[in-house]
């Protein structure tokens, strides 16, 4: 019995002098006790007027007296370990290993020697963009459900400072509780605590009530945020409509073969698209749910089971794209063998069950696991490529191979292996240097205070690095999944071409069934996917229907105000019946009548060409140029106030709508580069969106894919401008732009009603609209310009012939409206080069798989 007093006298001993020698031993592995003669301040501020997420941006200042034992360090680089250490002791603590994901830097701390010491400023910043406590300087933010609180958390070794000031900008959020009791206000809501000399550190401590739309924002975590967000996009609606509209196609009469070829690929790609959604979306929602409810390891298996899905789906649009290249099924046989290997047997290369890396794990294993995710990923990759050459070959992209002779009609050009082998691995080494590059850069930024001598460092940036690797299937499809919008407008495109070369199609205009397509087309591959509030995607869905019914609104609109809908003057009949098929006389009269005007013009300026020339005989040849023939053959006039050159322009430059849209389209694309390189800057690479684009795996990808998207959006609403060319109102071509520029803004202007409802900026919807008025403005002066291309030769340049086409006085006019939208352009593009112009981007890119 006493044995057992004395045992636990002593253990209450050691426990008691355990403590305040471990604190001790913190103390002097950061010599905190030197430091009490310095002087901190620290600041908060919460910014939730720029971006979608609240921005937490903190500064922390503190003055580093001369004796203090590493105050040395901090004169030194960043790469100095006597800098990190220093710096270590002063943000964070003792220990020597510290990753904070969540904090940023937008540039290196301030350090400068001043009177008895050395003064250090660090000034850091994160994102309130999930649930639970983030970490930013000193401070503590726990975002929950309803409520913030923020706390005053500084390092240890500054417990023992004088504290000069403490400060907390809430912003719009409201202060509900603040412990202690705050000296005094600042500004509108900040409140500021300045301590007494000799008085302990303020134990700071504010709860916040943010508002629902920046509350919201943070809760994109959660399941009833998650799940719509997830479940919802364009794809399904997309889908419903190419087998609605391939239903009304069947129905209108019978096909030809041509036809039914590519209306059968229409509905099979809709099916296909669903499959897609259910293998990417429906696939994080399964996993995400599961891991809610039976914990975390469910999403390992998503990394895991992600070689199957994209195996799945490679094989499935390889099958769709049917290669005619027996060396094409070769390579994705061969493709397919390492990706399943590792996903049926990964024990046998040394992974773990769900195919991670353990941290013991042999170089084979990462070497295994490393081609598994580049072969599988080079599948998916080499599958698209497949299905997207057949969709480009049925829409006419793809030039077909010559014929021999002219007996024999040209076949179409077959996808080789000799092109897309080196492709599809150029685009994986690429992406993978990308991916590692920017995996590799976020671990800098997070530990950059870490001691590198220490080897569990060494241990922890592999095992973050291999994380990466083991989460690529996942991110990689989530990333590729965003661009299938293009084989649904390939799919289209196609139906579209089929249905114009149709023996039983009109040549003027197209029909009831070709403006169906037409109409899904515009959302699919013009129309912005908008309708994207507080971080969530649950009402992007609605934006599909708002541009369909945009876009159908301003045909309604249209129908029946173009000039070859107006009626001749005595038959009655719309001009269209009979001015097809005299192009050539309406061309020749056309440039007649501008002759004679040009005749006029000169009459009234006093400069008559000859003695003989009278102004009635040029009226009695104006009356007479207006004159035509009905389609019986009987006299007729043109309307009032629809001049030959009008009609002529209304035809547009070729015979039919459908080269009309394929001449309007490269037109556009080429017209629309300055305004691809000026959104893509605005978008990707200027401020905090450039921050993003480099620390996201897929961000330089992203940044060309986004080049693409824009040409692809000018090209299909420059198609859209030509083929309705015919339909459209307005006598010259920057009038007939005005409605599909419409079209095209009117979900612009919702989303930005969207926006202020929900206290978002307008990021840069004005430049959207802008650039897409100016692009189409443009094109339809070219098309006027080619209109008369047969007179180029007769005039010294292209600006001549565009002034007779257009006559001095509307000319000036089409220049003053041009230049009002470049001077609308230019001032854009001004506030977007403010440091002050756009929103900062607040999503962080995941580092890890917790954010696939």
């Amino acid at each position: 019995m006493l044995r057992t007093c004395v045992a636990v006298l002593i253990a209450v001993l050691l426990g008691a002098f355990a403590a305040p020698l471990q604190a001790h031993a913190s103390d002097d592995a950061c010599a905190s006790r030197s430091l009490a003669h310095g002087a901190a301040s620290a600041s908060v501020r919460l910014e939730d007027d720029k971006g979608t997420q609240t921005k937490i941006v903190s500064s922390l200042t503190v003055h580093v007296p001369t004796e203090w034992r590493y105050a040395t360090g901090l004169l030194l680089g960043e790469d100095s370990e006597q800098y990190r250490r220093a710096m270590r002791c002063l943000m964070r603590g003792p220990e020597s290993q510290f990753q904070w994901w969540d904090e940023w830097r937008s540039h290196r701390p301030e350090i400068r020697s001043e009177r008895n010491g050395t003064r250090v400023q660090v000034d850091t910043y994160a994102w309130a963009g999930h649930q639970g406590t983030t970490w930013v300087g000193p401070w503590d933010i726990d975002i929950g459900n309803d409520y913030w609180s923020i706390r005053l958390n500084p390092a240890p070794a500054l417990q023992h400072v004088r504290w000069s000031s403490v400060t907390v900008e809430p912003g719009s959020s409201s202060a509900v509780s603040a412990e202690p009791r705050p000296t005094r206000g600042e500004g509108e809501s900040g409140l500021v605590w300045e301590p007494r000399p000799g008085a302990n550190m303020p134990a700071v401590r504010v709860r916040l009530d943010p508002s629902w739309q920046r509350s919201w924002a943070a809760q994109g975590d959660r399941l009833r945020f998650s799940v719509p967000d997830e479940i919802s996009g364009w794809t399904w609606f997309v889908a419903a409509m190419l087998l609605y509209a391939a239903r009304r196609t069947r129905a209108a009469g019978p096909l030809s073969p041509e036809e039914t070829d590519r209306v059968t690929m229409a509905e099979l790609w809709a099916w296909i698209a669903v499959v897609v959604m259910l293998l990417t979306s429906g696939d994080n929602v399964f996993y995400t749910v599961m891991q809610r409810l039976f914990g975390d390891e469910w999403a390992n298996r998503q990394a895991h089971y992600a070689l199957v899905d994209n195996i799945v789906l490679g094989w499935i649009l390889l099958l769709v794209g049917r290669p005619r290249r027996r060396t094409l099924w070769l390579a994705g046989a061969a493709l397919t063998l390492p990706g399943l290997t590792v996903a049926l047997r990964p024990e046998a290369l040394g992974l773990t069950a769900d195919a991670f890396v353990p941290r013991n794990a042999h170089d084979e294993a990462v070497l295994g696991l490393f081609t598994a995710t580049g072969c599988v990923f080079a599948l998916l990759l080499m599958g698209s490529a497949a299905l997207g050459w057949r969709l480009a070959g049925s829409a006419g992209l793809i030039r077909p191979v010559p014929p021999a002779t002219s007996q024999v009609p040209p076949r179409p050009r077959e996808l080789s292996l000799r092109w897309t082998a080196p492709s599809v691995l150029l685009t994986v080494a690429v992406i993978g240097l990308c991916v590692a590059n920017t995996s590799e850069r976020a671990w800098q930024r997070a530990s950059w205070l870490s001691e590198r001598a220490n080897v569990h460092y060494g241990i922890d940036h592999l095992q973050a690095l291999r994380n990466e690797l083991a989460w690529f299937a996942v991110n990689s499809r989530d990333w590729w999944s965003g661009y299938i919008w293009l084989f649904s407008g390939l799919a289209i495109l196609a139906v579209i071409r089929a249905r114009a070369h149709s023996p039983a199609a009109s040549p003027l205009n197209p029909g009831p069934v070709e403006k169906l397509w037409m109409l899904i087309l515009f959302p699919v591959m013009v129309g912005l996917s908008l309708g994207v509030y507080v971080g969530n995607d649950a009402a992007n869905s609605l934006w599909f229907f708002v541009n369909l019914g945009s876009f159908g609104l301003v045909l309604t609109v249209c129908r029946g105000t173009a000039v070859l809908e107006r009626p001749l003057r005595r038959s009655g009949e719309p001009l269209s019946r009979t001015i097809s098929s005299q192009r050539q006389q309406l061309l020749d009269r056309a440039r007649r009548y501008r002759e004679i005007h040009a005749k006029l013009r000169r009459l009234d300026q006093g400069q008559s060409d000859d003695g003989a020339m009278d102004r009635r005989t040029c009226e009695r040849e104006l009356r007479s140029l207006h004159r035509w023939r009905n389609s019986t053959g009987a006299a007729d006039e043109l309307p009032l106030d629809v001049s030959v050159v009008d009609a002529a322009l209304a035809l547009g430059p070729h015979d039919t709508w459908w080269e009309n849209g394929r001449r309007a389209a490269r037109l556009a694309a080429f017209v629309g580069l300055p305004a691809s390189a000026l959104i893509v800057w605005a978008e990707q690479l200027r401020g905090d969106a450039l921050t993003s684009t480099l620390y996201y795996g897929f961000g330089l990808p992203d940044t060309l894919m986004d080049c693409l998207y824009w040409e692809v959006t000018w090209a299909v609403a420059g198609f859209l401008l030509g083929a309705l060319w015919r339909r459209l109102p307005g006598r010259r071509g920057p009038m007939r732009s005005l409605p599909v520029a419409a079209a095209f803004a009117l979900p612009v202007g919702l989303d930005a009603i969207g926006n202020l409802i929900s206290r978002e900026p307008q990021t840069h919807l004005a430049l959207y609209a802008v650039a897409m008025l100016t692009v189409l403005t443009v094109t339809g002066i070219v098309l006027d310009l080619e209109t008369f291309r047969g007179e180029r030769h007769y005039w010294q340049s292209r600006l001549g012939l565009l002034l007779s086409i257009y006559h001095m006085r509307y000319f000036s006019l089409q220049v003053a409206y041009l230049l009002a939208q470049l001077i609308a352009l230019f001032t854009l593009w001004q506030f977007f080069t403010d440091a002050g112009g756009p929103p900062e981007q607040g999503a962080n890119p995941p580092v890890s798989g917790s954010g696939a």
